[in-house]
């Protein structure tokens, strides 16, 4: 497999897991950044990366199913080599950026022995 893009992962930071309280702790996920510089609060886990991204399956229609209707949510198949990152690296919802800019989020992380195949979605902007 040839890798051509450099990508960049990210994981959004959160209050996840901060606290051994069980039961009714509050709200533990994403929250708007304060921070100018970074706006969208993740914090840069990894860069350079080589990777391969490639059209997933077709994604979804819309519900009215007519023939001239876009794909929605098209998926996409980001495979990084076994050299590059280590197992338990990537999870999912972890957010990546190619060298183009796109943003992708995660959906299944799967590790095997060539590497990562990230199955994600585009991100709209």
């Amino acid at each position: 497999m040839i890798y051509v893009s450099r990508i960049e992962i990210r994981r959004i930071k959160t209050v996840a897991g901060a606290s051994d309280a069980i039961g009714l702790t509050g709200y533990s996920g994403a929250e708007a950044s304060t921070d100018a510089n970074n706006p969208r609060g993740e914090a840069v886990l990894f860069t350079n990366i080589p990777a391969s991204i490639q059209a997933g399956a077709a994604g979804r229609k819309r519900d009215s199913g007519l023939p001239q209707d876009v794909v929605s949510n098209p998926t996409w198949d980001i495979y990084v080599p076994v050299t590059a990152l280590a197992k338990g690296a990537v999870r999912d919802r972890d957010i990546i950026v190619d060298d183009l800019q796109y943003r992708y989020e995660v959906g299944q992380a799967y590790w095997n022995v060539l590497g990562y195949k990230l199955m994600c979605i585009r991100l709209e902007a």
